[in-house]
């Protein structure tokens, strides 16, 4: 008799393990600039509101803020990747997004249609912190998660994120790449334990 999954719940990244953002080079600049090096972050825990950072955006580029927030309303300057997008959509567990990201950030879960396979959308700026383990906390009561910590397996591309989620006794994957991913879950999603713990 087979033993049971020890995976029952994961947890999914957004930026750079789902999907990466194609924003133009001029957005791409803006976002690079000490000026928005210190205001993302903060808008991303809710320090700042939305119209403080889109001030900046419109000011640095030379734009409407209405044209800020229409860019950055794009859903089509996301790309998926293909496979972990498709093993995402497929909702092989329950699931959840963890993000670190502004609210605003879940408006446009509605437009990319992640919000209809995903039993909890938990993002930092609404939560008031940027620590993935106690967002991922978060998630988890959303979820009613019963399990333990180490029945819930985080996949990020970010090894801090993934750390932080350890040390409240959860188990991790680190995402690097679509093929990867591909070829590291085909023996099923508890292999993907081993694996992190080999890097």
């Amino acid at each position: 008799m087979s033993s049971p999954p020890l995976i029952q719940y994961l947890l999914w990244d957004f930026g750079e393990t789902l999907s990466e953002w194609r924003g133009s080079s001029e957005w791409l600049d803006a976002y690079n600039s000490q000026g928005w090096q210190e205001l993302g972050p903060r808008w991303s825990i809710g320090e700042i509101g939305a119209h403080e950072a889109m001030c900046y955006l419109a000011e640095y580029l030379n734009i409407a803020e209405s044209e800020v927030h229409n860019y950055l309303m794009r859903a089509d300057l996301f790309h998926f990747f293909p496979f972990t997008h498709d093993f995402f959509m497929s909702k092989h567990l329950p699931q959840s997004i963890v993000t670190i990201n502004p609210s605003l950030f879940r408006q446009m879960t509605i437009s990319l249609g992640i919000n209809e396979v995903s039993d909890a959308i938990v993002i930092s700026g609404e939560e008031g912190t940027n620590d993935k383990g106690a967002l991922c906390e978060v998630a988890l009561l959303r979820m009613g998660v019963a399990c333990t910590n180490d029945h819930v397996l985080l996949i990020d591309n970010k090894r801090s994120n993934l750390d932080a989620w350890i040390d409240r006794g959860g188990v991790g994957y680190l995402y690097t790449s679509d093929t990867t991913f591909k070829r590291d879950v085909a023996n099923g999603i508890d292999g993907l334990i081993s694996l992190d713990r080999d890097t």
